[in-house]
């Protein structure tokens, strides 16, 4: 079977650039920009090389692809943090404007303090793990529609290790 890196790497720039920054909001319909990276990489390899995935293998490769989307993405904001262009930091100014009339000022003034508290590297490290582990199941999810979508090269060849 001919190699996927090139696919997988495609998918996974896909993948990380629909999960930054502002962008990362189209995630939050059913890790769209998650299935859509590993739907890219399954259509690219088929597209490249004639031929048809079995599922399995396409859900191999969109898993593949969602692991290297979400540390794209986490470069990309981390990069993108640097210059002030932080989704996190506008999310927070809406939901403080948002309660802003509603609630009395003691329990917006704890909002901000939680908010300017950050998070702490245990409380990173563990959105990040659930994250690679929720980008996995849809990455798999992805590449599976995309190896039932984009059939090239007649019958699908029996399953193969990577």
């Amino acid at each position: 079977m001919p190699d996927q890196k090139q696919s997988i790497l495609l998918g996974a720039l896909v993948t990380g650039v629909l999960s930054t920054s502002y962008l990362g909001f189209i995630n939050l319909l059913c890790c769209a920009g998650i299935i859509a990276g590993a739907m890219v990489a399954v259509w690219h390899y088929t597209e490249t090389n004639r031929l048809t995935l079995a599922s399995g293998q396409g859900a191999v490769m969109g898993l593949l692809t969602a692991l290297g989307g979400v540390v794209i993405s986490f470069a990309f904001n981390y990069l993108l943090s640097l210059i002030g262009l932080d989704a996190e930091e506008a999310v927070q100014r809406w939901i403080l404007d948002f309660y802003e009339g509603t609630l009395p000022p003691e329990q917006i003034d704890q909002i901000r303090e939680q908010m300017e508290a950050g998070q702490s590297w245990g409380q990173r490290i563990f959105g990040g793990a659930v994250a690679l582990v929720v980008a996995s199941i849809f990455g798999a999810i992805g590449g599976a529609i995309g190896a039932a979508v984009f059939k090239k090269g007649g019958e699908e060849p029996a399953a193969e290790a990577f």
